[in-house]
């Protein structure tokens, strides 16, 4: 009994291992898909890229802390073949509201806050931003509803492998 369970238990987490295995370098393709010029820039992998599988038509949420003094490049992409949906992203931080309830008081409240939609840029596969004080940024990952993953466990399935590459590098201190 306990060597069924032991292997029991060994398999199973074979089977986690290569679920989780199969997408978890999606982020490194990201680069692949930038114009030339920005191919040429210099920027260092940051830590907080991340790779999973997700279903199809699903939104896929992180978060990212966004140091001062630094640049940052987001590229997000799938697996999916030529001819599928492109991937939708938005970008959001944490915004301190005034908000007046129904007495007329002012009650202050942390919403977020749209800051950039890829869908409102021709669906630009990156973004370039700096920021000025250290910042958490959360972004909402639309994974495509059509086109099948190149992945050949996953190519007929409602699964794709979705990578957030973000990479940053020292910001270019400019004046005195």
């Amino acid at each position: 009994m306990k060597r069924a369970l032991l292997i029991g238990g060994a398999l199973l987490a074979v089977v986690a291992y290569e679920a989780y295995a199969q997408c978890s370098k999606t982020h490194y393709f990201c680069s692949s898909q930038l114009p030339e010029e920005q191919k040429e820039e210099f920027y260092t992998l940051n830590n907080q890229s991340q790779s999973a599988t997700f279903a199809k038509g699903k939104t896929y949420k992180m978060s990212f802390i966004a140091y001062t003094g630094y640049d940052y490049r987001i590229s997000v992409c799938t697996d999916v073949e030529e001819g599928g949906d492109k991937v939708r992203f938005e970008l959001f931080h944490d915004a301190v509201v005034r908000v007046k309830d129904e007495f007329g008081n002012t009650n202050i409240q942390r919403k977020k806050e749209s800051l950039y939609k890829n869908s409102d840029d021709n669906l630009s596969p990156y973004l370039e931003f700096s920021v000025d004080k250290t910042t958490k940024f959360y972004l909402d990952v639309g994974v495509p509803v059509s086109g099948e993953s190149k992945d050949k466990k996953l190519a007929k399935t409602d699964n794709v492998c979705v990578g957030v590459l973000l990479e940053h590098r020292k910001a270019e201190k400019l004046g005195f």
